[in-house]
């Protein structure tokens, strides 16, 4: 107890926080959304006339349901299988690869599985365990929803997208076709497109800077330029505690396009650009937002994404919010869950990805309640669709703060109250006891995780069983620098005791061109890209024709947010047991004969490929090779 009041008070004094009470807020549970059987109706009859079917139904209809076991199992017909592949994930339009593509990855993947030389150990009733390809799918919020929605008041921002719908649906089948598993993933990172994320409707932080009552800051704009909540006593912190100090760039800075007003492009209430296109178009959120600047976590010290983040975890509690923020969330979910029932190669869906903390830096009126709120929110849509008729049957899988885990650092663990909102915890554990409850964490060794892989395996099992009896784990996003040990790591995941991974990230490179899900014109790829990885720089030759190609809709993709560094082919490469134990056992050797103290986070365990406890502050690593990549023509540009 000692402890936890000693680093509460030095991190007051560090943020220079009030301790501001939370404002009452109305529990709007009587606003929830009503969902009824002609609702679920109406919605599947329109995706069947719109969506394109293909031969891929055939395939789905031949995959069976992967469920949640009594044990905290997946199975198959009543075997334990391991759900094994990388993340999918397009962070801008069009949201999805062509279907051609998609078809010719997912084979490549299912061929990889057949071909591994890995075989799981044996399930604990000693019968064998079958790998199963799986794909993280990333499904947007602001992909579903682009527009603030419909006709009246009533139903505001509750319609789902049918051009996205009908995507989603014909990805998720030309998996299925190829026998490829799917988690939906509701992907987000910064939240917003107006603070240079991605994953909420731009719409929803313009609601809530309409609505701000304090004159805070939830979107960036001229009226409300980036800013970081850092103070000088908190880049002492970071820099005691060896992560790198952000801080925010503008294209003032270098004298280079939009240098007098370097907000202004597409943010919301200009006229100068769609804001759903500002993580892409605006060049200065291009230097907050790049893989180098996501690296060291500019865009999360951020007041916005400070204020967007608490905001949101209680939109639930505010009737206003519950209707513009909550419900219209709610809504996306539920429709995801519905695809789940339309397809049986779907698992589960996952509700957010990397959750940030919110409230700094008010630190004890609100930032040490951003667990507890997280969870409240969490136990609040789970109830909601508890009471949705027909019955949601799909598991939802959620994550902790930042995707790690309670004690994963001692630091976060001191500050964040731990315990859940009695609510909360029960919809948990009856969630759980439906087998509809899965354990979703991320493994990026630096400030927010600090122990080495095998123990952050061993958090995931107990904070599981903490949540309810029969939780799956499942790694669900991990980076190595080459495919090998990107497939090496995948055996080790599974023989530690995770019951699913995916890496970080799959991208058909051959198609982009890029190593990640983005694409440029030739014009612009000749002269090396937009942003210069090597200087961390906007490109001067060729920002003028790829923002272009953003307010005219014909760029492809986003290199933002951490969306480089993708592999291609890797489950083929998952080595057979025996030979990831030597790989191990050579890596450990080597790594005692080395002089100098050990890698942080090493420990040297058996079990473990060694290259999941890789030095890193935070995503430099995990994002970023260590020499930029660049694409053919990019690189012939640089060398001329």
């Amino acid at each position: 107890m000692l402890g936890r009041v000693l680093c509460l008070h030095a991190l007051w004094v560090l943020a220079s926080c009030h301790d501001v009470a939370r404002a009452d807020r109305s529990s709007g549970s009587d606003n929830a959304p009503q969902f009824s059987d002609d609702a679920a109706d109406d919605e599947f009859c329109a995706l069947q006339q719109t969506a394109r079917r293909t031969d891929a139904s055939v395939g789905a209809a031949a995959l069976g349901r992967v469920t949640v076991g009594k044990t905290g199992t997946f199975e198959l017909d009543g075997q334990e299988v391991v759900l094994l592949g990388g993340n999918y994930v397009v962070k801008a339009a069009p949201y999805f690869p062509p279907l051609d593509v998609v078809h010719r990855d997912a084979k490549a993947m299912a061929e990889g599985a057949r071909a591994m030389a890995y075989s799981p150990s044996a399930s604990a009733n000693g019968s064998p365990r079958k790998v199963l390809p799986v794909v993280r799918l990333g499904a947007l919020f602001e992909a579903a929803m682009p527009e603030r929605g419909g006709a009246t008041e009533e139903d505001l921002a509750t319609e789902i997208d049918q051009d996205w719908a009908t995507k989603l649906e014909d990805v998720v089948a030309a998996f299925a076709a190829e026998g490829v598993y799917v988690f939906l993933d509701i992907h987000q990172d910064a939240f917003s497109t107006t603070n240079g994320g991605e994953g909420l409707p731009w719409w929803m932080a313009a609601h809530m800077q309409e609505t701000a009552t304090e004159g805070e800051s939830y979107i960036v704009s001229p009226e409300h330029p980036m800013k970081l909540f850092v103070t000088e006593a908190t880049t002492w912190l970071l820099q005691e505690l060896g992560v790198p100090v952000p801080y925010v760039q503008t294209v003032a800075d270098e004298n280079g396009p939009d240098h007098e007003d370097p907000w202004r492009a597409f943010s919301v209430g200009s006229n100068d650009g769609n804001p759903q296109l500002m993580n892409l178009g605006n060049p200065s959120i291009r230097l907050n937002n790049n893989d180098h600047a996501w690296s060291q976590g500019t865009l999360l010290f951020t007041m916005q994404v400070q204020n967007i983040a608490y905001r949101f975890y209680n939109s639930y509690l505010d009737a206003s919010d519950r209707k513009h923020l909550f419900d219209p969330y709610v809504a996306f979910v539920l429709h995801l869950c519905r695809v789940w029932e339309r397809h049986p190669n779907v698992v589960a869906v996952e509700l957010f990805n990397e959750p940030p903390a919110g409230g700094l830096p008010n630190l004890f009126g609100k930032a040490v309640n951003t667990r507890h709120d997280l969870f409240g929110f969490y136990g609040e849509v789970l109830r909601v669709l508890g009471d949705a008729t027909p019955a949601v049957r799909a598991p939802i899988a959620i994550e902790d703060l930042f995707g790690t885990l309670p004690d994963a650092n001692p630091l976060l663990t001191a500050v964040l109250i731990d315990s859940l909102p009695a609510a909360a915890a029960s919809q948990l554990r009856k969630w759980a006891s439906q087998g509809q409850l899965v354990l979703s964490f991320h493994f990026y060794p630096g400030f927010a995780t600090t122990v080495d892989f095998p123990r952050m395996v061993q958090l995931a099992k107990t904070e599981a069983a903490k949540l309810g009896d029969g939780v799956p784990i499942w790694l669900s996003e991990y980076f190595d620098g080459t495919a090998q040990h990107v497939a090496d790591n995948l055996a080790s995941a599974v023989e530690l005791g995770c019951n699913a991974a995916t890496f970080w990230q799959y991208a058909d490179i051959n198609y982009t061109n890029e190593q990640g899900w983005f694409k440029y014109d030739p014009e612009i790829a000749a002269k090396g890209g937009p942003f210069d990885s090597l200087t961390n720089k906007i490109n001067a030759a060729a920002w003028p024709a790829y923002e272009e190609t953003v307010r005219n809709g014909t760029f492809w993709g986003g290199e933002i947010t951490g969306g480089s560094g993708a592999q291609m082919d890797v489950l083929k490469l998952v080595p057979s047991r025996s030979t990831l134990s030597s790989r191990s056992a050579l890596k450990a050797a080597a790594a005692a004969a080395a002089p100098g103290p050990a890698p942080h986070g090493s420990s040297g365990t058996s079990g473990t490929s060694g290259s999941l406890a890789f030095p890193a502050a935070e995503r430099l690593s995990a994002h970023t090779p260590s020499v930029p990549w660049r694409s053919p023509a990019a690189a012939a540009a640089a060398a001329a």
